[in-house]
């Protein structure tokens, strides 16, 4: 019995397909292609842009296969006008038996903002849309955004079809075979019922809260509701699993030492400040940097390497400066401030200790955030690499600094 529900309703699925979630006819798309692109540098990235039919799943597989190039950290970049609403839930689920992230954005630039200043131009990733189908696709990824600019919106489902009463009764001599006639009322009603039952076990399936689906409602088949940055987040549209705890411990010794862990569902950075007693107590700072990361592969050495040539650390102060913007500074390492220089551990991961010398200690125990980056320019020639950025516990780092005291 449920292998003929499950067919009947995969029979509705394929008959609402192409209509129910179809951008407003003013908005035209393309079928919708996928390309390689560089992002921020070096790390390669997927964009898709067009119109969600029911062949892209079958072209994203394709072309998954064919690329070798995707890790279960690439990010899959959406800009996409709508489209075919069972063609929008398989390429989610792709996407989530992938791996991949996914963003709304694309990687060429409006050509209206070409007489202004570029400033995604070290990111190129550019404003995109993401509308009706494709809000369903974007669910899909393990870690979701929506680029700065960028369009997420959804709107009232829609019936691409004739009304046979209507038009029979308006050319009752012309033969039409092969229009795409309405369903009766009820049967209309039953199809949509279903279909939306099979939308909310996607939704919630992905981790969202299926209560976004009413925006829908919100505005007719021939708008858009764009959903603000509140709402993106207060239904888990967007999303990035992450941890980040600061705990007191005890290591074999007995020594009693602070220990702060960073992760997501690629990496786990770890940090313990610790007193060394050999001679004057003095904090030192010991810091695991796991090469997985989010944005793409790291090739560890480089890192190393630069690293080799100084590493400054970065601190964000409570208070905003008077332009209203954050209050961020940064001084370079001494030599003797760095004890350990980075180095690429037996698991492949960076590894460093640095003494948390007077000066550091005045900086980071009035800070907010706290930040260690190589002094030399990583591969986009502007900044450091970022070993790691902490949100500092500073009730917790007091305690550890009275207690080396």
């Amino acid at each position: 019995m449920g292998g003929r529900r499950t067919e009947f309703v995969t029979g509705l699925l394929a008959a609402l397909s192409g209509w129910l979630l179809s951008a407003p006819a003013a908005l035209a798309d393309q079928p919708m292609t996928f390309e390689w692109g560089s992002v921020y540098g070096d790390v390669p990235a997927i964009f898709a842009d067009g119109e969600f039919t029911p062949e892209t799943p079958d072209a994203l597989r394709a072309f998954l296969k064919r690329s070798h190039q995707h890790t279960p950290d690439t990010m899959i970049y959406l800009s996409s006008l709508g489209g075919d609403l069972t063609a929008g839930m398989e390429v989610g689920k792709i996407i989530r038996q992938a791996n991949l992230n996914t963003g709304v954005a694309r990687n060429t630039r409006n050509p209206a903002d070409a007489n202004t200043i570029d400033l995604d131009a070290f990111s190129r990733v550019y404003p995109g849309h993401c509308v009706s189908a494709c809000s369903l696709a974007f669910l899909g990824g393990v870690k979701r955004e929506v680029r700065p600019g960028s369009i997420f919106a959804v709107h009232q489902v829609s019936m691409n079809c004739t009304d046979k009463r209507k038009a029979l009764s308006q050319y009752p001599w012309v033969p039409l075979p092969n229009v795409n006639y309405c369903p009766e009322l009820n049967e209309a009603l039953t199809m949509v019922q279903i279909a939306n039952g099979a939308v909310v076990e996607y939704v919630r399936s992905m981790g969202v809260d299926p209560i976004f689906l009413t925006e829908m409602s919100k505005a007719g088949p021939e708008t858009i509701n764009a959903l603000s940055e509140d709402k993106l987040k207060e239904y888990k549209i967007v999303y990035e699993y992450k941890t980040e705890s600061w705990e007191f411990e005890t290591d074999a010794q007995g020594q009693f030492f602070l220990r702060y862990r960073q992760g997501n569902q690629w990496k786990d950075d770890k940090v313990e400040i610790f007193c060394n007693r050999s001679a004057a107590p003095r904090l030192y700072l010991w810091l695991v940097h796991d090469v997985r990361r989010s944005t793409g592969p790291i090739n560890a050495q480089h890192v190393v390497d630069l690293g080799s040539k100084g590493l400054s650390v970065y601190w964000q102060l409570d208070a905003l400066r008077p332009d209203g913007f954050a209050d961020i500074r940064n001084v370079e390492l001494q030599p003797y401030e760095i004890i350990d220089p980075p180095k690429v551990t037996e698991h492949g991961n960076i590894q460093l200790t640095i003494d948390l010398s007077p000066r550091l200690l005045d900086v980071i125990t009035g800070a907010r955030l706290f930040q260690i980056v190589t002094t030399a320019p990583d591969t986009n020639g502007v900044t450091g690499f970022n070993l790691i950025s902490i949100n500092l516990d500073r009730d917790k780092l007091s305690g550890i600094v009275r207690s080396c005291r």
